[in-house]
């Protein structure tokens, strides 16, 4: 059973988790699925209600922002109201203009990666006349091409945008408060054993972008881990200032998800090289209490599931 600890986290223990998995696992994942689910649903409910035109959702690394912003989208159009979902990643001002990290490497995290004034002017230009030219960002080659994406939003039509620094203040800083609906959604659910932490919300988000990363970047551990100590560090600067100033906080923990990771990270557990040595001691600490939860096959995971948005195999609603 879940509890609610405090105002930023809810807690679930390793022993509620465990007896879920082993007397009924396909009903353990229906009932985490649904929970998640319903949290999107009634946000689109008050957004429609509301009469808001622009939705900010804003996520550190790993959080489901983009798989939620897409819900969010078609739980909006299921009640009548037409939505499009834009991604702040294109506004990136391109490689030879980011900030710089100390050791010289683009920092990719920053705000000041971002085109803030071509944004606003995207928005400006959408509110006044409901139409504009949105910028296309090629990651690949670290540039905007040179095309546009033609965003146009009837009377009652709806855009979310998603991206880790949707919540910052200078964000379509000249529209009106009164249009906009701002959400911050993460982990924000640990898992106890006993009196014990076992797991917090940032070790679970690390174990989707140590998964994710393998899956779609051929990443090993080591270098997730080491990109994500600059990740973190920049959540700390960009989101944690802004995140209790929304009208609403998702909990985008699924809560089998610990057994799926459990399960797929089983290979990685047997690396003595990182564990013990010394050199990846955050990952001990996570493997030390990821150990102690039973594992479900990620094949259950519907594919529907915001895990999809880790492991592959997404279906949208």
């Amino acid at each position: 059973m879940r509890e609610i600890y405090d105002k930023r986290y809810s807690v679930l223990t390793i022993q509620s988790v465990n007896e879920q998995v082993t007397s009924d696992p396909m009903r353990f994942i229906e009932a985490s699925e649904l929970y998640y689910n319903n949290q999107v649903m009634a946000a689109a409910r008050t957004i429609c209600e509301s009469g808001h035109k622009f939705v900010l959702l804003c996520g550190p690394s790993a959080s489901g922002k983009t798989t939620t912003a897409h819900k969010l989208k078609h739980r909006i159009a299921a009640q009548g109201r037409g939505a499009r979902v834009v991604s702040m990643d294109n506004f990136f001002m391109g490689i030879e203009k980011y900030p710089r990290l100390e050791d010289g490497s683009p920092d990719m995290e920053s705000v000041k990666a971002i085109d803030m004034d071509l944004l606003n002017k995207c928005f400006d230009t959408l509110m006044q006349t409901g139409a504009a030219k949105f910028p296309i960002f090629d990651f690949e080659r670290q540039q905007s091409v040179h095309g546009t994406h033609d965003i146009a939003l009837g009377s009652d039509d709806i855009l979310i945008m998603e991206g880790i620094h949707a919540l910052n203040p200078n964000v379509l800083c000249h529209i009106d408060r009164r249009y906009v609906y701002r959400i911050y959604c993460s982990v924000r659910t640990k898992f106890v054993n006993g009196d014990e932490t076992a797991l917090v919300p940032k070790d679970i988000r690390l174990m989707r972008r140590m998964v994710r990363d393998y899956n779609f970047r051929n990443w090993p551990a080591e270098h997730t881990l080491a990109y994500w100590k600059n990740v973190v560090a920049a959540e700390r600067v960009n989101i944690d200032p802004y995140r209790d100033d929304v009208d609403r906080k998702l909990d985008n923990t699924i809560d089998y998800e610990v057994c799926v990771w459990r399960e797929m990270l089983k290979d990685l557990m047997k690396r003595s090289d990182l564990l013990y040595d010394g050199t990846c001691p955050e990952l001990t600490r996570i493997f030390d209490g990821l150990i102690h939860f039973e594992q479900i096959n990620h094949e259950l995971i519907p594919p529907k599931s915001l895990l999809r948005e880790f492991i592959g195999g997404e279906e949208m609603d």
